[in-house]
Order: C-alpha cells, then structure tokens, then sequence
C-alpha cells in the first residue's frame, strides 16, 4: 500500500501542468465535510461486554492526485468519522449494562481511489485501504485516546455532482457510504462501522 501511495503522490506532482478551463485534467484536490450516521460495534471476545454505538456522526475526507484517463482521476484518500453517539456496553445476550456519554469513536483511513465524471458534472467515486479505529475520551483539553485497533479494512463509495464556480474550481455535494473493520491491538475483540454521510465538497482540478 505505501508504494502505491507514493504512486499516486508522483502522479499528482507530474499532472501540475496546466490544465484547460472546466475540464478534469491535471492535478486533483478534494475536500469534503459532512455528516450523518454510523453505526459502530465492538465485538469483544476477551470481555463480558460488547460495544455498540449508533447515531450522528462527521466525516472529513481529503483526496490528491491527478488525471490518468479522460474524466479519470487516481487519488489517495484520507478521511476520518467521528461518532459522538452514546456508546453502550451490552451482554452477549444484547442486553444493556451500561454506556458512556463522554467518549468518542473514531475511524480513519488511508488509501488509494479512483473517481470517475460522467456527463453534467455527476461523479462516482471508490475509495479501499487501511482502517482503524480509536476511543476518546472527550473530557479533558486533550482528548486522551483510550483504545486503538490494529490496521484493519477500509472501504469508501461516494456519487454525488459538482458545479463549476470558476475554471478550475468546483463545489459539490455527494453521498457517501464508508465501511471500516479491524481487530484490537491487544486481541481483546473486533470493530466494525458503516456510515452514511452527506458530503459537501470543494475540488480543485
């Protein structure tokens, strides 16, 4: 994965050459900010108690890269979720013990994607790599990290349309699916989440 990270970086850094007005050549910038749901779960097999948190969460994507092909466009990906739902500590069984109301759940990942422009603007955008996932503790200034994975699966699917605000420039909004699965630093248990986001974008191309 890092040698086809380092790939993609090379081909942003060839495609800087100049581009024609709204066409989608060149080098390749997204960025995007949404929100929406995620339902997360910790599937604990050296504990009594499951996690499970679902509910709002945030999402932060960033994608870099350049044209490979007409209206094709290899990138890396980076995005994080965020869920500040309430986590519950359940039983086997399913049933509630317990919950935290001061603790976050995060998921991140690192890949690699291609996005692809189909006529009007309209996009379709596939994103795969590395997925972990961390538990924070939101009481104090620092936002101490409680809990981390091991680098597990990461997945993005996005589609969405963009509009033109100036030759190179656009802003769009899109829908998101991201999934992500890893095992427990300490093999304590496994994570999972999926998530529905809707995402607002600004992309240079």
């Amino acid at each position: 994965m890092k040698k086809i990270f380092v790939a993609v970086l090379a081909i942003a850094a060839m495609a800087m050459a100049e581009s024609q007005p709204h066409t989608h050549d060149g080098f390749f910038l997204n960025l995007a900010l949404g929100f929406g749901y995620q339902g997360f779960t910790y599937d604990a097999n050296k504990s009594r108690y499951d996690m499970e948190a679902k509910g709002v969460s945030t999402e932060l994507d960033i994608k870099l890269g350049g044209r490979i092909a007409t209206n094709t466009l290899l990138h890396a990906t980076i995005l994080g979720v965020t869920n500040t739902s309430e986590i519950e500590f359940k039983t086997k069984g399913g049933s509630k013990v317990g919950s935290y109301s001061d603790k976050s759940e995060n998921l991140s990942m690192l890949g690699v994607g291609l996005t692809y422009y189909l006529p009007e603007n309209i996009f379709i955008s596939g994103s795969v790599g590395f997925a972990n996932f961390n538990l924070q503790d939101n009481t104090d200034e620092d936002n101490d990290i409680e809990g981390t994975t091991e680098k597990g699966l990461g997945v993005q699917v996005a589609a969405g349309k963009e509009w033109w605000v100036s030759d190179n420039w656009g802003i769009g909004v899109s829908v998101a699916f991201t999934y992500g699965s890893a095992e427990d630093q300490k093999d304590l248990g496994d994570a999972s989440a999926y998530g529905v986001n809707v995402m607002f974008s600004a992309t240079f191309n």
